[in-house]
């Protein structure tokens, strides 16, 4: 190691510890069984009989993904197993098994721990996972939460981020930007909005719901070129797209799908709610694309199966165009602000 190279993790960040880590893993790759290793919302691996499972795992910090006060246990539950569901669902999955492990203060409220579970409870009801345990252990340190998921997928339905190509375009499923219109509201409980429009964003923050009939469709129907969950910013997470498929990107503005309640917390607040939709993160909609003949039919399936609305917001182009915002007749770069955990709090973004 060089004198001038990162002796801590916080130097490093995140993504370059990741393709560290991944470079001393990349021997278990080359098993057959594995179809998918690191790289994508979750590992895929032959089943057999033309199945596959999907394997994902992610922990919720206390402090860091949620607050530390003001945040119900159960809404910790359900977002950690719901972000999980996500991750299968991007991949054209559905979600199986689970097991929690928990980390807390021994002076940790027992009612608050009961909450936990009854919010994994309610979305492991909701999309029929079995939870099968898990462990507990002692911290002195902040609550956490962390969850080991399978799901299982036609092998030929997966999709994956890293097949994109230039020519199609980009779809997302709902809307952009209402959960860190919703954090926005936690952190100001002050700001009063409609009842209605105080829910729908909070809930977005807090109770995240994963895409899972919409995911299933789109693979079902075999049209979409890649696909992956919005958990780090659209911008970031199609950063992360573009850089799998070695493609670049367009995305149009005006055509971002923008709720009427996280407008109207943005007319009281003068926030730009673009700016929440390009880089708020932790939406868990469905980020996909697709050849433009296609398109039509995704969103008829997606509508079929139940699912929120399909909007097309951009299109890929070659790598050498980068990934650019078109408003109007300018298009202006976009640096992928994707958020990074080893940045310190309040510049999670890079």
């Amino acid at each position: 190691m060089s004198e001038d190279a990162p002796k801590e993790v916080g130097e490093l960040g995140e993504f370059a510890l990741i393709e560290r880590l991944c470079a001393r893993l990349r021997p278990s790759f080359q098993r057959s069984e594995v179809i998918v290793g690191i790289g994508d919302d979750a590992a895929v691996i032959d089943a057999g009989g033309g199945r596959c499972w999907v394997v994902t795992c992610d922990v919720q910090v206390q402090g860091r993904h949620f607050p530390a006060k003001g945040v119900s246990g159960f809404h910790v539950g359900h977002k950690a197993l719901a972000v999980n569901i996500s991750d299968i669902a991007a991949m054209g999955g559905r979600p199986r098994y689970a097991i929690a492990s928990l980390g807390m203060r021994a002076d940790t409220p027992v009612s608050f721990v009961e909450e936990v579970y009854d919010g994994l409870n309610s979305v492991a009801n909701r999309w029929s996972v079995l939870l099968l345990g898990g462990n507990v252990t002692r911290t002195e340190e902040s609550f956490f939460i962390d969850i080991f998921l399978m799901g299982e997928a036609e092998r030929e339905s997966v999709l994956l981020r890293s097949t994109a190509k230039a020519g199609d375009q980009i779809l997302v499923t709902g809307s952009l930007g209402d959960a860190a219109a919703g954090l926005h509201l936690v952190a100001h409980p002050e700001i009063q909005v409609r009842d209605d429009t105080h829910t729908i964003l909070t809930y977005a923050f807090l109770r995240p719901q994963p895409r899972v009939e919409e995911g299933l469709a789109i693979a079902q129907l075999r049209l979409a070129s890649a696909m992956m969950d919005l958990s780090d910013g659209l911008t970031g997470d199609l950063g992360h797209l573009c850089r799998a498929s070695g493609v670049g990107a367009v995305l149009w503005a005006h055509a971002l799908p923008l709720s009427a309640s996280a407008l109207e917390l943005a007319s009281l607040t003068r926030d730009n709610p673009v700016e929440w939709a390009l880089s708020g993160g932790e939406d868990y909609q469905l980020l996909l694309t697709a050849p433009v003949s296609a398109v039509p039919a995704l969103q008829e399936g997606v509508r079929a199966a139940g699912g929120l609305p399909l909007t097309p917001i951009g299109e890929i182009v070659p790598a050498s165009q980068g990934i650019r915002l078109k408003q109007g007749d300018e298009l202006t770069p976009i640096t992928s602000r994707a958020w990074d955990h080893f940045r310190p709090t309040g510049e999670g973004y890079a």
